[in-house]
């Protein structure tokens, strides 16, 4: 027969499995909640052009890619013939600069563009409506460039020298359904070249030459030079 003593050891080891059963099954049931860690979208790098989107491809002072055409003003036709000849782009890098947003980029990245004007719809006799209605002008949805008047009147403004769609050009009735929208930078809308003045000249070009000449009625077998400043006389043999 067991003895207490002995009964009570027993009991005491039973216990103690238990309880380190009981522990190690909290630990064994505890869940570990994981942390979701939500990667954060990459910011466009505006000092890249290829960072912004088309329809916002200007980077603003504050990093952000905005509408370049919000630098603008805009009027409705185009700024030839009374604002003369485009003079900025040649015409094969114009032609890859396609869209009004575009365009606007590409003025206001040169410092030397005024303003330019988009062509929405371009039309010709050689290059009508297609059959579908749509433009068959290359020159649609393209613009030409001014860095300030070139026709006759230099002291004409953009603003001013805005006119019809149709260029002035009523022998062509395709022309007359021309759309037209001319953009100008907002500080350069009343903007006129300053005139040079080249009718004075400098006072350095009048003075009279101040060195040697020969008397009018040179002696022996030299010329006597005489320069009335120094008051020196020599002799050219």
């Amino acid at each position: 027969m067991a003895t207490a003593q002995t009964i009570g050891i027993v009991s005491a080891v039973v216990l103690s499995g238990l309880g380190y059963w009981y522990m190690s099954k909290d630990e064994e049931e505890e869940v570990v909640t994981p942390v979701t860690v939500t990667p954060v979208a990459a910011t466009p790098e505006c000092s890249d052009d290829l960072g912004c989107l088309s329809d916002t491809p200007h980077c603003n002072d504050d990093g952000a890619c905005v509408s370049a055409t919000e630098y603008f003003e805009s009027s409705a036709g185009s700024l030839y013939p009374a604002y003369g000849s485009s003079d900025l782009q040649k015409p094969d890098a114009r032609k890859t600069i396609v869209g009004k947003e575009m365009c606007a980029k590409t003025c206001l990245d040169d410092p030397d563009c005024v303003g330019f004007t988009h062509w929405e719809e371009r039309y010709t006799t050689e290059h009508p409506a297609g059959s579908d209605g749509e433009p068959t002008h290359p020159e649609n949805d393209l613009c030409y460039f001014w860095s300030g008047p070139n026709g006759d009147d230099v002291t004409l403004t953009p603003t001013a020298a805005v006119g019809d769609s149709d260029e002035g050009d009523t022998d062509d009735l395709e022309t007359a359904n021309n759309k037209a929208v001319t953009y100008i930078k907002t500080e350069m809308k009343d903007y006129v070249p300053e005139v040079v003045d080249d009718s004075s000249t400098s006072a350095a070009e009048t003075v009279e030459n101040p060195f040697y000449k020969p008397t009018s009625t040179p002696t022996g077998s030299g010329y006597e030079i005489t320069d009335t400043q120094s008051c020196v006389d020599s002799r050219q043999w």
